[in-house]
């Protein structure tokens, strides 16, 4: 009998996760779109977090990115174990200063078993910023503040 395959609830990009002191997972800032005015963008830390369940046994896990260009960089996480089919796994992945080499669509993808999962990815949009001065007239390029923020 071979074991079932997990199913990937979820993957995104974020700032930050972590577990706060009750034990839940904490995502602060997901994003789908990077910025940089000239290559290789980078950001001090980000984040991947993942959700497993509906598995039962141990499983091999890595993390791909592809970049636009169609290449790869494959990364071994530790192995996780579901002990029933109720079980679930939240795990997150740190990379600080990764370098995001050309502008366009990066793909973050779980593999599990040596096998790519096909969905759910999360693509993260690397974009030239518009250089300080040249945003269109009407455009601050930036997002305006929530109602209750207080302007001086």
């Amino acid at each position: 009998m071979t074991k079932p395959l997990p199913t990937l609830e979820w993957l995104h990009v974020c700032d930050h996760a972590f577990r706060d002191e009750t034990g839940k997972l904490c995502m602060i800032g997901l994003f789908d779109s990077l910025a940089s005015q000239e290559l290789p963008g980078r950001l001090p830390v980000l984040c991947v977090a993942l959700g497993l369940a509906d598995g039962l046994g141990d499983y091999e896990v890595g993390l791909q990115i592809e970049a636009p260009n169609g290449s790869a960089q494959n990364m071994k996480l530790p192995p996780v174990n579901l002990a029933d089919r109720q079980a679930k796994a939240r795990a997150v992945i740190r990379l600080a200063g990764m370098p995001f080499e050309e502008f366009g669509t990066y793909t973050f993808r779980l593999v599990l078993d040596g096998a790519p999962i096909e969905w759910p990815v999360h693509r993260l949009d690397h974009v030239q910023a518009q250089q300080q001065g040249s945003a269109p007239p009407g455009d601050p390029g930036m997002m305006p503040p929530p109602p209750d923020f207080m302007q001086n």
